[in-house]
């Protein structure tokens, strides 16, 4: 699909790989905000292909929307990127295949540059998935907290990437956020910065899981209650678990104790207002609305409701650390406790959190970076990196051989190198 642009002469041609709901949706609207592109999005059959309703929320509001996502093999990889004479191929995959996606281009007469990024708040950067990644020009982060841990890790790994800066895609807002809310309900806040407060439960609270953290199941079984006490308590309100999938469809990470199967169970035991709770589906914008409010642990969601000025909170019984994916959130000044959650007592982040995390100025700068790297490839000066070829093979063959030995093997084999 081109996406013109009256100041570029060429445009750069682009072929974007996805295998989830989640990276599908980063990279339609990531090539949507990119003007004088020409870009062809396709998905790769893998273990956790999206459903088609799943396609059709990721690539919503995208310049893709209502049109068909080709479905491809790891096979079709070398002719649809020489097919496109792509500029650049990116990687808005999970680790591993974009390590195949970025081995067989690298491999071609004539190969394209090779970015990456991840769909969402990338912190905290990952040796396992920069190494993953190790045979690419330019990664794509989204603050500057990002953008100084990967420089870390890139270094650290040997992985001699650029790190570029834009805004995620899905974030609209032109300056800094405002809370949607009466001007009477601002209170001033320590210090030099100024935090709205919501002062009115809201009408529809909103949670968003993910699949990842946290991960106890009696930590899920308390935010649950938590919601059922809310919508008890407050019987105008009504409380929604946002799903990322249905039963049987798949997301990027497994999800061990499922929000659905809580849910019923603590019907099944009475637990009062457990029956106002209701399962949403559907791109989360239909969720994002006035009088609503969101509440997460670390989701990305959290981003994107702030984006829209609507309330919402972190919850903070859990705490705030790498394990918890959600140690950017600390200060944000949008934390609170189940208990909050329950008296539906929602804030919303300091001005000054959202200018240092995610809400920068975007300058476009990244479509400039990508052209320049598009010109690049277009001359063959881009670097053979023959070392790194070598070494990205050697990953891949272990992780097919991980994939296909049972787990006695697998087991006995890590014992084996880490007692070296």
């Amino acid at each position: 699909m081109s996406i013109p642009d009256a100041h570029s002469v060429e445009p750069i041609r682009i072929v974007s790989v996805s295998d989830s709901e989640s990276y599908l949706k980063w990279a339609t609207q990531l090539l949507s905000s990119l003007p004088g592109v020409e870009a062809h999005v396709y998905l790769i059959d893998s273990p956790i292909l999206p459903t088609a309703e799943q396609i059709t929320h990721a690539i919503a509001g995208t310049a893709w929307a209502g049109r068909t996502i080709p479905v491809v093999t790891r096979t079709d990889l070398a002719h649809i990127i020489t097919d496109h004479h792509a500029d650049i191929v990116l990687g808005a995959a999970t680790g591993p295949i974009v390590a195949q996606l970025f081995l067989t281009a690298h491999l071609l007469d004539h190969r394209p540059a090779l970015v990456s990024g991840l769909p969402g708040m990338g912190l905290p950067a990952s040796k396992k998935g920069m190494n993953y990644r190790r045979l690419m020009d330019a990664f794509i982060t989204h603050s500057f907290a990002e953008v100084a841990q990967y420089t870390e890790v890139s270094a650290l790994t040997q992985v001699p990437c650029e790190i570029y800066l834009t805004r995620l895609p899905m974030l609209r807002s032109t300056g800094i956020p405002q809370l949607v809310t009466p001007a009477s309900a601002f209170q001033p806040d320590a210090g030099e910065a100024s935090k709205p407060m919501q002062t009115e439960v809201p009408r529809t609270l909103v949670f968003a899981p993910q699949a990842k953290v946290p991960e106890a199941l009696g930590d899920r079984e308390a935010i649950v209650a938590a919601l059922a006490e809310f919508a008890s308590r407050h019987a105008d309100s009504n409380a929604v678990i946002k799903m990322r999938s249905r039963p049987g469809e798949h997301e990027t990470h497994h999800e061990q104790h499922s929000y659905v199967d809580i849910r019923k169970g603590l019907r099944d035991l009475g637990v009062p207002g457990t029956e106002r709770i209701e399962l949403g589906y559907g791109p989360l914008d239909d969720f994002l609305v006035p009088g609503a409010a969101l509440v997460t642990v670390s989701s990305t969601a959290a981003l994107e409701a702030f984006d829209r000025g609507i309330p919402t909170l972190l919850i903070s019984d859990f705490g705030f650390d790498r394990n918890l994916l959600n140690e950017a959130f600390a200060d944000s000044g949008a934390t609170g406790s189940l208990a909050e959650v329950t008296a539906g007592t929602i804030g919303f982040p300091t001005s000054a959190w959202l200018a240092e995390n995610y809400f920068h100025s975007d300058d476009g700068r990244l479509r400039h970076h990508l052209e320049l790297l598009a010109t690049r490839a277009r001359a063959g000066q881009l670097p053979n990196r023959r070392s790194a070829v070598w070494k990205q093979k050697r990953l891949l063959i272990r992780a097919e051989l991980r994939t296909m030995a049972p787990a006695p093997v697998v087991r006995a084999y890590r014992k084996l190198r880490y007692a070296r």
